[in-house]
């Protein structure tokens, strides 16, 4: 039995912790925040992805469906079935073709209904339109599993803690899952921090008539999705190119003064900065009723990438030994969390 430390109470951290600890060993998980699942955990497009997303990025797509199946028998309780996954491919400035997205659906086995007219959607500005199979997460319901499961693991829950190096050297294994924040506690003597990708990220709250339990993603380029926001009864919007609202490629994230306040506290009413009015402008050309959507809030967070992967979008999850003490999990979709479990308990 080893004495881990798991830093970082995210989606991928506390999953760690829990895997770990049913292995037997002794755990204790180390959060900065008030509670597990508060920063991109927490906020992000709540998709269950299955691989539709990443027509560009196969190792992407088919990590995301070979993950979907361990994360749906480890967090069951907190996927919501129900509802309609619409894909749309541009008509215009999309980076790729109908046809291949329908080649990449197929080879990747995913299951399409093309729509040859879908209301909710601007039919001369769209090339193809299909319904997939996935799931969405309500993040109520997942942070209130990881809990119930960190308890019963028996993983020693630390809140309101940033590690220090000085705390982690009493410990056998560390395991860094801090994703924004990775190279923080990457000791000296490992010399491996790396470059990452950072963008502060908004998401707006909206409230949208008539799209209950239904989702929206326009591919594949610079346009926006919609997805449920748990079982609020609300959207949560994404956009590639207006969500973001400062990035930066290096060793840790350069935040804005006026952003920094902002970041990682839930739903913010009436944001002293966004940009709901760029997301309405553009997703409003291919989704109507996004034209009367009342803005309810924002949620504002690091979302963590590798550099550039433009041409591909991929998103990997990668499990590193840094060391003979040290693991790092890089976190690519909150599906692949299982997954990147089981690599670091296989590491221990």
């Amino acid at each position: 039995m080893k004495r881990v430390a798991v830093v970082g109470g995210g989606i991928f951290g506390a999953t760690a912790a829990i895997y770990a600890a049913r292995a037997g060993h002794e755990v204790h998980l180390f959060e900065k925040e008030s509670d597990v699942l508060q920063a991109a955990s927490g906020i992000n497009q709540y998709r269950l992805h299955r691989g539709y997303h990443y027509p560009r990025s196969s190792d992407t797509a088919r990590s995301a469906k070979e993950a979907d199946v361990s994360f749906r028998d480890e967090y069951r309780e907190a996927v919501i079935e129900n509802g309609r996954h619409i894909y749309a491919i541009a008509k215009e400035g999309s980076l790729v073709a109908p046809e291949a997205f329908l080649a990449f659906c197929r080879e990747q086995g995913l299951e399409v209904k093309e729509i040859p007219a879908e209301p909710h959607l601007v039919p001369n500005l769209v090339a193809l339109v299909v319904e997939g199979e996935e799931s969405w997460m309500d993040p109520a319901a997942l942070r209130r599993v990881v809990l119930k499961k960190l308890k019963e693991s028996g993983v020693e829950l630390h809140l309101n803690t940033r590690a220090t190096p000085e705390m982690l050297e009493s410990f056998d294994t560390v395991v860094l899952a801090t994703y924004a924040r990775l190279n923080e506690l990457v000791p000296p003597e490992v010399d491996v921090t790396q470059e990452y990708q950072y963008e502060v990220c908004e998401k707006p709250v909206v409230r949208l008539s008539g799209l209950e339990n239904i989702g929206i993603v326009v591919l594949d380029g610079p346009f926006m999705c919609a997805d449920p926001w748990g079982d609020s009864g609300l959207h949560v919007l994404g956009n590639v190119v207006h969500a973001i609202h400062a990035t930066n490629i290096g060793r840790t994230p350069i935040i804005p003064e006026n952003l920094a306040p902002l970041l990682d506290r839930g739903l913010i009413k009436n944001p002293p900065i966004t940009k709901i009015q760029d997301f309405i402008a553009s997703g409003s050309q291919y989704i109507p009723a996004l034209g009367t959507a009342e803005h309810v809030g924002s949620l504002f967070t690091i979302r963590t990438v590798l550099p550039r992967l433009e041409k591909t979008d991929a998103r990997p999850t990668i499990v590193t030994k840094l060391s003979d003490r040290y693991i790092r999990i890089f976190s690519g979709k909150i599906g692949n969390c299982v997954e990147a479990a089981k690599e670091v308990v296989a590491l221990l």
